[in-house]
């Protein structure tokens, strides 16, 4: 029992949570509460005007009251849909603000969250939470929340009204009511556990395929299609089973109550006529029994919607658990000082890290490069040449060692702002669909259209625009699917140099490049970064050759370094991985 306390008030403190994003339209929904009470009111006087209307007008045949309670109803009839109609776009404005609030809050947290936790857990599960569990939350709250506590009022209003008509027949109506609402507790329990499993399972099928669209080309590459299919029909599977046990426990419930309200109806009703025909004194007329099977229709007919609202404002607080589950993680980079201005130098003393499996990747490297001069990392798969990029550029924390900026600790810098420094020319490579200029740009203000140009002309793009339609304004495909990949990879550079850094890394950034066009690379590289801080990570060992200082790794410790000319003469690591390419 206390754990099921808990358990319901873990799920009011998550609606409480929903607070600061309802704030913006706080008068909104104050005023769809406050509509509340008037709509009980309509439905508590519906049937008191039907009993008026019958024992006045239809028994004695008066035509006028007749007339007078017909339009009277009418009236009321009205004024309820209106009143209805307006809360319930009052609520849908407040809840959507709300959700699109919340939508934006919960993606710039996610993209904020360290790339451990994103090594942790599936984008395709990301996508659900900022998505379906969205929608979810969206429909509960403007279907099933608030309509919850219309329906509440109403049937205070509907015991309310029995008491009025008659005291022995309304104990006897709601003598039932703490079964019902016994029932209901326990069912709300069971729902809430089916509901969470199905969005499990739906965020599952979701990673599966985004992996596969993400993918596509492999699996057909591979022939693959009838085993990402399979795999994609057994999560389907799975999901529809775990959805429709709430959904077959939700009728269950709805039937129970539907059968509960007829039983309860067909009592009254004998309990009624043997009022009247057993006592010559009887106060219950045609009229109050009327009145009192509709009082027992506005009693049931919330408790009917409840336990349809039920699975809705289970899936609500599941939703909930979800979304606030993930703004509870805090996996943040730590660092709040801005990057003062320096000689744009980076020292790196003992440096020693491992990433999860608590293996060490990198052991105990140094390095000192001044500003304006260059350092080539080289070595084979796996030597920690990509992870001392990753450390440099704070994706990752948790290193033994100290890494410097200018003689500033990394620790201490913000990361946003130590990666406004910094331009990374990745390995891998990420287009967006839409222009070559958004691609360049990335919507940053600070990049003029003129810088723009400009980077694309110092990496040779120029002659790829004049080729384009729309120069600059040309559609990209999604992940470049109508470019080349040498293409890609000069938006790529360009987009790095566009933001004029004071330090330049590049991550592999000639690997995919055709020779000619890794001379315009070569040729931009030396013409404007005379005065920058370089840091080359290449396979091909002709692009480092002119660096002023290479490392060789392995296994996360260096074995050489030196220029180009000293390692060779040493006929060292370096000069077998030189001689080896050359001679490929």
């Amino acid at each position: 029992m206390t754990q099921s306390k808990n358990k319901l008030w873990n799920d009011i403190i998550g609606l409480k949570r929903l607070w600061p994003y309802l704030r913006r339209s706080k008068k909104k929904l104050y005023f769809s509460i406050a509509l509340i009470p008037i709509i009980s009111l309509f439905q508590t006087s519906m049937p008191l005007l039907i009993k008026w209307i019958i024992d006045n007008g239809v028994v004695p045949k008066d035509l006028d009251a007749l007339i007078y309670g017909s339009v009277a109803g009418l009236i009321f009839i009205f004024l309820e849909y209106i009143v209805r109609a307006t809360q319930s776009i009052t609520i849908a404005q407040s809840v959507h603000v709300m959700i699109r609030d919340m939508r934006e809050s919960l993606i710039q947290h996610i993209l904020r969250l360290s790339p451990k936790f994103h090594d942790r857990n599936m984008s395709g599960a990301l996508v659900t939470r900022a998505t379906s569990d969205f929608d979810s939350l969206s429909d509960a709250l403007n279907l099933g929340v608030l309509n919850s506590v219309v329906d509440f009022a109403v049937l205070i209003g509907a015991i309310v009204g029995l008491f009025v008509l008659n005291w022995k027949l309304a104990l006897c109506t709601i003598v039932i009511l703490p079964f019902v609402v016994l029932l209901i507790t326990q069912t709300s329990k069971v729902l809430k556990r089916t509901m969470l499993a199905a969005r499990v399972k739906i965020a599952a099928l979701n990673a599966f395929t985004q992996e596969c669209f993400y993918n596509s080309k492999t699996i057909k590459l591979l022939v693959a299609n009838r085993q990402a299919t399979k795999q994609v029909a057994e999560l389907s599977e799975e999901f529809r089973n775990a959805q429709m046990k709430s959904v077959i426990i939700d009728a269950l419930l709805f039937a129970f109550l539907d059968g509960i309200a007829s039983i309860t109806i067909g009592v009254i009703l004998w309990f009624a006529v043997s009022q009247i025909f057993g006592s010559t004194e009887s106060t219950v007329t045609v009229g109050v029994m009327v009145a009192f099977v509709q009082y027992i229709q506005n009693l049931f007919d919330p408790l009917k919607q409840l336990g349809n609202k039920i699975a809705m404002l289970q899936g609500a607080f599941t939703s909930l658990d979800r979304i606030f589950g993930v703004f509870d993680v805090k996996d943040f980079i730590e660092g709040t000082k801005a990057l003062e201005p320096g000689d744009g130098s980076i020292q790196v003393k003992n440096l020693r890290f491992g990433y999860n499996s608590g293996e060490e990747i990198i052991k105990g490297i140094s390095f000192d490069l001044q500003q304006g001069k260059s350092l080539a990392l080289v070595g084979r798969t796996g030597s920690g040449k990509s992870t001392i990029i990753k450390l440099l550029s704070k994706m990752y924390q948790g290193y033994d060692g100290e890494i410097s900026f200018s003689g500033q600790s990394i620790s201490e810098i913000n990361p946003t702002k130590l990666r406004q420094s910094l331009s990374i020319v990745p390995q891998d490579i990420v287009l967006f669909r839409g222009s070559i200029r958004f691609n360049i740009t990335l919507d940053n203000e600070k990049i003029s259209e003129q810088a723009a140009k400009e980077a694309a002309a110092l990496v040779g793009l120029d002659n790829l625009l004049q080729s384009l339609p729309g120069d600059m304004e040309f559609e990209v495909a999604e992940d470049g699917g109508n470019l080349s990949q040498g293409q890609k990879q000069l938006i790529i550079f360009a987009r790095a140099l566009a933001r004029n850094p004071d330090i330049i890394i590049l991550d592999e950034a000639t690997s995919s490049i055709d020779p000619a066009s890794e001379r315009l690379v070569q040729s931009a590289i030396e013409t404007i970064l005379r005065n920058k801080t370089v840091i080359v990570i290449a396979h091909r060992l002709s692009t480092i050759q002119s660096c002023d200082e290479i490392l060789y790794l392995q296994n996360g410790k260096v074995l050489e370094k030196g220029n180009h000319e000293t390692l060779i003469a040493e006929k060292g690591h370096y000069f077998d991985l030189y001689s080896a390419g050359v001679n490929s």
